[in-house]
Formats: structure tokens, sequence, C-alpha cells
């Protein structure tokens, strides 16, 4: 076992777990819950890789493609860096830090998740990473221990229920109704302090999130966490009634606007250093710009894209493409852009 400031961890193959609350455990995978324990006895048999090319080919881009973690490079992490993933899932980003830095904490609340790093770890010949199984809503027991803190992905699923099986989760009476302690925004805030007492006196923070803003959520685009068009842009009790029609439950994946969301990490103690807009977005970041750099004369639409035939889609892809050069070329609209990447450092004082 491990002390940690006030929490008491027991480690089994590899991966700590907390003894202080059945709260602690949750789930959040695109794997249900039932094929997991097949999917893990393969992936230990075969390999990683291969278990996921040939069972989930989704997820392979996901999990293993380097793209995904290209935004790092703005943390600089050095070779005595101790740094932590919250929310570190399959490990594609927790993987490429652990390679830079001196050890880095891996820390969810899917223990199915975390023992599929472990098997991934293990392939890498990686011993610089300790994995922990703990609920990211809890107060977490870390204070002033790291040098850089990643947040990819997870800021917007803070609010939400501990049991999301994102296979069932876009059907109606198949998410039991959510029963919050606290507004979102309040939770991610939370959230937010927590990560920032994490950090040291020079710590940095690594933030990748989807933008409220998005103008394709104005046209075609519907919500990423909702599945709904337009609950990502219309008033937050709107969107809540239509997500409770539709789904059951609440609407509490808040995303927001580079302004807002400056606003929130300044309210939790960071000042932002860096403000990037990914395309086509923060999952697998083909092109990061500077918002600050109004110099667009390299820009250019990227999207991942399969070879259609379908003339309904080519003239799609067309019309897109002239309204990301219109938008982002030449207004520089990046508060448009579809995601952001932001570099914070701790506010001290």
């Amino acid at each position: 076992m491990i002390k940690v400031i006030d929490k008491v961890y027991k480690i089994k193959d590899g991966i700590y777990y907390s003894e202080n609350s059945d709260e602690d455990k949750g789930y959040w995978s695109n794997i249900s819950v039932k094929n997991q324990e097949e999917f893990l006895s393969e992936c230990r048999r075969v390999g990683t890789l291969k278990s996921v090319r040939e069972n989930f080919p989704n997820l392979e881009n996901i999990i293993f493609e380097p793209t995904r973690a290209v935004g790092l490079r703005f943390l600089d992490i050095k070779p005595n860096d101790i740094g932590v993933d919250f929310g570190c899932m399959w490990g594609n980003l927790l993987i490429h830090s652990a390679k830079k830095c001196k050890l880095i904490v891996g820390i969810d609340q899917t223990e199915a998740s975390l023992k599929f790093l472990n098997i991934r770890l293990k392939e890498e010949k990686l011993d610089n990473v300790c994995l922990i199984n703990e609920n990211l809503r809890n107060k977490l027991p870390f204070r002033e221990n790291f040098d850089f803190a990643i947040i990819n992905g997870v800021l917007e699923w803070i609010p939400d229920t501990n049991q999301i099986d994102l296979t069932s989760f876009f059907k109606k009476g198949k998410v039991d109704n959510l029963k919050n302690k606290s507004n979102p925004k309040e939770s991610q805030l939370e959230f937010l302090k927590t990560v920032h007492q994490s950090l040291n006196d020079k710590g940095k923070l690594y933030l990748a999130i989807e933008n409220r803003w998005d103008y394709q959520h104005f046209l075609w685009k519907s919500d990423p966490h909702s599945n709904l068009f337009y609950t990502a842009i219309l008033p937050r009790r709107i969107s809540s009634i239509i997500s409770k029609i539709v789904y059951g439950r609440s609407y509490v994946n808040y995303i927001y606007s580079m302004k807002k969301l400056k606003q929130l990490l300044s309210s939790a103690g960071f000042i932002v250093t860096g403000e990037y807009a990914a395309f086509p977005d923060y999952r697998n970041p083909l092109k990061i710009l500077d918002i600050n750099n109004k110099d667009t004369s390299d820009y250019s639409p990227v999207y991942h894209m399969s070879s259609t035939k379908n003339i309904l889609k080519k003239v799609f892809r067309m019309g897109r493409n002239i309204l990301d050069i219109i938008i982002y070329k030449y207004f520089k609209l990046f508060n448009l852009a579809p995601s952001f990447i932001i570099i914070a450092e701790k506010r001290n004082g």
C-alpha cells in the first residue's frame, strides 16, 4: 500500500485502488461493460493493437494515432518532469508524455481502461507510470506534486454521471436520470481547483476541449456530447429541456468559448499563456494555430475524409472548405474554431 496525503491506495496487478469509498469507481467507455473482459483477455493474448484492429477498428485512431498528442509540444516536457493525466483512459497522451518525462500518474475512474493501459505500458516497456483508479469528481489527494497536468476531452464530462457506456448513451431510457450535487459549471470549477492544487509553483496545464461557438454547430453539426442539434449553443436551460425530452436526463456537458474558458481557468487560479485553435478537432489536431498570431497565410482546411462518389457529399465538402477559408483565413475568426487547446500556468497568490 501507499499513503498519498489523506488517501490510502492498495496496489493490484500494477493499478492503485482507493479503499475509501465505492463512489471512487465509475465507468466511461466506448466499449460496453459486457465486452470488456473478453476484449482484455484477447489483448493479453495477441496484443493491444491487433485486438483493437480486429474487434473495434473505429477506436484504433483514438488509441494509437500519434497525431492525437502533437499538442503536448506546447507543454515543453522536460526529462526530469513529473506529470499527471486526469482521465487518461487508454493512454494515448499519457504514453507520449511518459516517453519524455521522469514519471507520470494516470488517473481514471474506469478500471477496464486502466487494465488495457497497463497492458500497453508493458508492450511499450514503460516503467515510469503510476495508474490510479479514482473518480475525478472526488477531492483528489495530490498537493503541489506535479510539473504538468493534462486534461484532454475530460472537463465537459466532469458534471455527468459516473456510469457512461457510450454504446447506449444516446438511447432514450438507457441512462438513469442524473442527480447532480451542484450545477455543471460549479463541478467543473471545483475540479479545476483540484488540478491547480496538484501543480507545483511552476506547474503547467494542458487543456483540450470543443468550442461551444464552433460555427458548424449553427449549421449542420450536432453537439458531440448529446448527439442533438443546437444544444451546445442554446441557453443551458433550453438545452436541458431538450435533453430531458429526448433522453430523460439533464444537459450537463458544458463547453465554452475561449473567453469563458479563460474566465473559468482564472477563477480556478490559472493564468492562460497559450491559446490555440485545433483543426479538424483536438482529438486529432492535424493543424494547430496560435489564436493570437494573425498571420493565416499558410492556412488551408483539414479534415479526416474517406473518398466518396456521392455528389451531395462532394458539394457539401466543397462548401465547407470555402466557409473555412472565409472564416479562418480571411476574417481570422478563430473564436469560431471547432476545438481549443489551452496552456495555462499556476497563478500563485
